[in-house]
């Protein structure tokens, strides 16, 4: 009995904990470098800047923000973005879809990415 248990731990839990993810960070830090994000993003409704508002951007799948206009390359990346996805992304964006248009090197710090993800998270 013992083993079934220990191979369902090992197995099961890891995949169900994939898919109600959460961000490892803090949002109350993530809010603070979501500053530097803001200069081209928003966290409100409806208002588009040089880049798409942010708000729902978890779960959501890229390139669909209505009346933004998309590089071609963001348009047709088959991403929908979660904690990994979002991690990926911010640490190196040209890598993980390459000729978006986005011009941002990207966070290097894995902390500084958690914590920005787990305050997008709070956007709904």
């Amino acid at each position: 009995m013992n083993k079934i248990l220990v191979q369902f731990a090992v197995l099961v839990v890891p995949a169900l904990a994939g898919s109600v993810s959460l961000a490892a960070g803090a949002p109350d830090k993530g809010r603070e470098i979501f500053a530097v994000c803001a200069a081209c993003h928003t966290s409100g409704q409806g208002v588009v800047n040089p880049g798409p508002e942010l708000r729902g951007v978890v779960g959501r799948k890229a390139g669909t923000v209505p009346g933004y206009r998309y590089s071609r390359a963001m348009k047709n990346a088959k991403v929908t973005w979660g904690v990994d996805t979002l991690d990926a992304y911010l640490a190196n964006p040209q890598g993980f879809v390459p000729g978006n248009a986005m011009p941002f090197p990207g966070l290097p710090e894995a902390k500084d990415r958690q914590e920005l993800i787990a305050f997008l998270q709070t956007l709904k």
